[in-house]
């Protein structure tokens, strides 16, 4: 495949601005399976081409998508995990960024980075490139690092409070990336910065998203976030979070985060086929590897019994738009959602359209080429 890279800052940078529409993104397919399934892996490109990255980003963009979200992680949970090409092998979230800014014009992009791994000066300088590359388009999707595998690859024996932790690295990151930037000096718990960071630094504060279930890291969210990317599986669930919210940022003096739902999505156009390959890709995953996850899920707060699992839009297109509007009618705080896509591609991709269309025609969603803004 041939590809040319656009001009990713050419015009007038956009701002961001709440108008009450959703944004629609996609949950990047960063390993060759979103699921520990053999099966998905076989059916999916391979993750290591980059090639695919970059035809999957422009096909998203052109369907009018808002966002891409990229997980990232250091080591593998398991050899189950690995086996079924489940986040091992995967790209990494701030390198993918940049070839996929530069072939695409409106499609914003969020990475993630942790805080517990990463320096917050390495994190705010990355960011300003990121940023600059992108005429500012790129989120930092924050994540403290809660996984016991990854946290001994680091060489760290003893817990540490994650979300303190994070708290300083966003202050940091914060005091960095000012206009006019004056020489920082912090001296925290967990990170001692001293000094003037060089330029460039972003026009305004990048776009910060979290992905917090617990009550600590609600609280985090409603501090610092403008998205909290939620895995809620119900719609009570969905408005139980968003009272949460709201009671924390009350408290914070800030507007609370708006909620991105995380959910599979499989669109078919006869009525019940999606369903149905929808339950054959669920029956395909490896027990032992999901049990994996599962237990490594539970371990930031999210004590769930289905904790593994979450929301899903299965249908036809018609189907699944009716399901968007009420979600956004009868939900507070409701922003948008991340797709993930268990079978990820252009074509797959390409069945949002019609899906899309409804939501435009229904005034709750706009393609992101037609605004002035962007988030």
């Amino acid at each position: 495949m041939e590809w040319t890279a656009r001009s990713a800052t050419a015009g007038q940078r956009k701002q961001r601005r709440r108008d009450g529409t959703l944004r629609i993104g996609a949950f990047w397919p960063y390993s060759r399976t979103l699921l520990p399934s053999l099966e998905i892996a076989r059916q999916n490109p391979d993750v290591l081409e980059l090639d695919s990255h970059i035809l999957f980003a422009q096909t998203i963009e052109n369907i009018g998508l808002d966002f891409a979200l990229i997980a990232d992680g250091y080591a593998p949970a398991s050899e189950a995990v690995s086996r079924t090409g489940f986040q091992d092998p995967s790209t990494n979230a701030t390198i993918l960024s940049v070839p996929l800014f530069l072939a695409t014009q409106h499609l914003g992009i969020i990475s993630t980075m942790h805080t517990t791994f990463l320096h917050p000066v390495v994190i705010a300088r990355l960011g300003s490139h990121l940023d600059w590359i992108s005429g500012g388009r790129w989120g930092w999707n924050i994540v403290n690092g809660f996984r016991d595998h990854e946290a001994r690859l680091f060489g760290f024996d003893k817990k540490v409070d994650g979300y303190a932790l994070a708290q300083e690295a966003v202050d940091i990151a914060g005091a960095l990336w000012q206009r006019t930037p004056e020489a920082v000096s912090y001296e925290g718990k967990y990170f001692k910065v001293d000094g003037k960071m060089r330029r460039p630094v972003p026009q305004m504060l990048p776009l910060l998203v979290s992905a917090a279930a617990s009550t600590q890291g609600l609280a985090f969210a409603a501090a610092n976030c403008d998205y909290l990317f939620t895995s809620s599986l119900t719609k009570p669930v969905v408005q139980e979070t968003a009272g949460t919210l709201r009671k924390n940022a009350e408290q914070t003096g800030r507007e609370p985060p708006r909620i991105l739902i995380l959910c599979d999505l499989l669109i078919r156009d006869t009525p019940g086929t999606a369903q149905q390959t929808f339950a054959d890709l669920l029956g395909s995953t490896d027990p032992e590897a999901q049990k994996t996850w599962a237990s490594h899920l539970s371990k930031i707060g999210d004590t769930r019994p289905n904790a593994a699992e979450i929301m899903s839009l299965v249908g036809t297109p018609d189907e699944i738009a009716e399901q968007i509007i009420e979600l956004h009618r009868d939900c507070d705080l409701m922003g948008g959602f991340a797709f993930r896509m268990l079978l990820w591609g252009p074509e797959e991709a390409k069945r949002l359209a019609p899906v899309l269309s409804q939501l435009q025609k229904a005034g709750i969603w706009t393609p992101p080429a037609s605004r002035d803004h962007s988030w």
